[in-house]
């Protein structure tokens, strides 16, 4: 298939009709809903709002969306999992997000050709502005690098085409050393941060600026740095992701973007101080997602539940209100109480039985998820947890659901990247290059924004004392700090810790005799009090029951709870070539295209 090319006269005047109310701005609502140009023709290059329209059809394609599942989200964070990346069953076609055929949407070369013709589109016209022209190659810049980046995060080295070609002719391109690719990555986020302003426009709101730009620079060269890249420490790298994301820090500060104030916030608040990337969605038809139904409990959605449920292994990770982690010979850890006294994104992320978790406008609503407990269906009870941070607690159990012909739904933004990302990334580049005292000072900030008090270990960084000691700590602040946020996953592989992932785990609640769940059972005795079974002025036992009492607590429940791995008989098992993967059919039977090393037939080195 060939790129988009010259149909003729009358389509251009088409599109050129459409497109003159984009230049009087989209609402963000519309922002990625825009549909391609049919055609175009060099003409099309001197109008700004032809090349808006197409811009943000580009944007579309390649801003990602919320990650709902699948294998780049697959870790022990939550239940959501593919298997077959657990069990170490994955085959050569199984990971094809490079693409699988000759479409807009099946083959991510069609965003990199978009991108190259839209580039060279513009060098080619001087009829608009220099500074908007700028400003629209800036954007194209970025979005290549994004594209090559994530390809490169997963596969190594890929095709690099630069220049726009048939698409032929780019399947005709052998794979570039991935340090090749690092560096034109690098490039275009430079032209990409020299063109783009520190600010859009309220109704622009989701475009990229300056400082996205450089913090995802930072982010490409700590990957290039990082042991799946790096396995043999080359401390160079390390000092150039330092200074890029340093570079960064300074950027976003300079242009206004810090910590938003409260961690609980951070997705309920659109377009807050912290956002540097964002997919922008609403509750209107066809611009909505479904994320806040699939995460609520059963119980307060009309729609899909019980997904996103983070597992015992995060609940684990969070550390205590002082910081220090629960294993802690001074942390005051109570393992059957185990939510009290720690660090506040635990109480602002997790949901567990009997806490507070006010959904459906309910302010004194509370979370049960006792074995047997009729609220919710028993199937989505997965680990015992719920999340609370992808949720609107004022929608109803029908508003919370989308749906694509009619909206709905709580129309969250889908937040890509936040300063906090930018904090940590500069904080895990100074540790590696022995700035120890500087890595502390931005997991500090962190930690400080989150609530965590200083107590006598300084916010818990006295525990650590040397690189190693701190590059756990900082693994660990982003399980935290990034729960649910899709990037456990990468975190861990670009890390090499992929091993890390022992096993995912629940942790489920029973009730002791004489207390029972439900409301009755086969053959009831007098003396049994039923949890969930209301008095004649509608209260439960459970309701009035003081759980935060540890005397109350235990008579009520067997504690500690049922420990149980979600993966059943199955065991963990994560080959060591899943830090790079094949390319899938459609590609690697390219006579051009070496398959990846470790994989069938495969030699090519994605460390070179």
């Amino acid at each position: 298939m060939r790129y988009i090319h010259n149909t003729g006269k009358k389509i251009v005047i088409s599109a050129l009709a459409l497109l003159t109310f984009f230049s009087a701005c989209k609402k963000n609502s519309e922002f990625f809903d825009i549909k391609d140009p049919q055609g175009i023709d060099s003409r099309i290059w001197s109008d700004e709002g032809a090349v808006g329209l197409f811009l943000n059809r580009t944007y579309g394609l390649v801003m990602p969306q919320w990650p709902t599942g699948g294998i780049h989200v697959t870790s022990d964070e939550s239940n959501n999992a593919t298997t077959t990346f657990l069990y170490g069953t994955l085959v050569e076609n199984s990971v094809q997000d490079i693409g699988t055929g000759n479409t807009i949407t099946t083959n991510r070369y069609f965003d990199i050709r978009r991108c190259n013709i839209a580039i060279e589109g513009l060098n080619s016209t001087s009829t608009l502005p220099e500074a908007t022209r700028k400003t629209l190659k800036g954007q194209f810049f970025f979005l290549r690098a994004f594209v090559y980046f994530r390809l490169v995060s997963l596969y190594g080295g890929v095709p690099l085409v630069l220049k726009s070609q048939t698409l032929e002719d780019e399947l005709n391109v052998p794979r570039a050393k991935t340090s090749e690719c690092i560096a034109a990555i690098v490039k275009d986020l430079d032209s990409a941060t020299a063109y783009l302003p520190a600010a859009w426009g309220t109704a622009e709101k989701g475009r990229i600026t300056r400082a996205a730009s450089s913090a995802m620079k930072g982010k490409v060269l700590m990957y290039w740095a990082s042991p799946q890249f790096n396995p043999t420490n080359i401390v160079s790298r390390w000092e150039d992701a330092y200074q890029a994301n340093l570079a960064a820090y300074n950027q976003c500060i300079a242009d206004g973007i810090s910590l938003f104030p409260t961690y609980a916030n951070i997705f309920t608040v659109e377009d807050n101080v912290e956002v540097l990337l964002v997919r922008k969605y609403s509750a209107a038809r066809d611009v909505g997602t479904n994320t806040e139904a699939i995460t609520r409990p059963d119980s307060e959605t009309d729609g899909p539940s019980g997904s996103n449920q983070p597992t015992w292994n995060l609940v684990q990770a969070y550390g205590m209100r002082d910081g220090l982690p629960t294993g802690h010979a001074s942390s005051g850890y109570n393992n059957i109480m185990f939510w009290q006294n720690r660090d506040p994104r635990f109480e602002a992320s997790i949901a567990y039985n009997g806490g507070a978790w006010a959904l459906s406008g309910k302010a004194t609503r509370k979370q049960w998820s006792h074995t047997g407990v009729p609220d919710e269906a028993a199937g989505t009870i997965v680990t015992g947890f719920y999340l609370k941070r992808f949720t609107n607690p004022t929608l109803t159990p029908a508003q919370s659901v989308y749906n694509s012909n009619s909206g709905g739904g709580s129309g969250m933004d889908w937040i890509e990247m936040r300063f906090a990302e930018v904090v940590l990334n500069l904080a895990e580049c100074a540790n590696e290059t022995n700035r120890l005292a500087e890595a502390k000072d931005n997991v500090r900030r962190i930690r400080q924004r989150a609530g965590i008090v200083a107590g006598s270990f300084d916010y818990g960084l006295d525990v650590a004392t040397d690189i190693v000691s701190m590059r756990n700590l900082i693994l660990n602040e982003r399980m935290v700090e990034f729960a649910l946020e899709g990037k456990r996953h990468m975190d861990l592989r670009r890390t090499r810790n992929y091993g890390l992932i022992s096993a995912r785990q629940s942790y489920k609640l029973s009730a002791k005799p004489p207390y029972y769940p439900g409301t009755t059972r086969s053959g009831a005795l007098p003396t049994d009090i039923f949890l969930d079974k209301p008095d004649a002025f509608g209260v439960r036992p459970r309701d009035t029951a003081n759980l935060n009492n540890q005397s109350v607590y235990t008579t009520i429940y067997v504690t500690p709870g049922n420990i149980a791995s979600l993966e059943g008989s199955n065991s963990i098992s994560i080959p060591a070539k899943y830090y790079f993967y094949a390319l899938p059919n459609f590609f690697s039977q390219n006579f051009f295209l070496e398959q990846t090393s470790g994989w069938i037939n495969g030699t090519f080195d994605p460390l070179q």
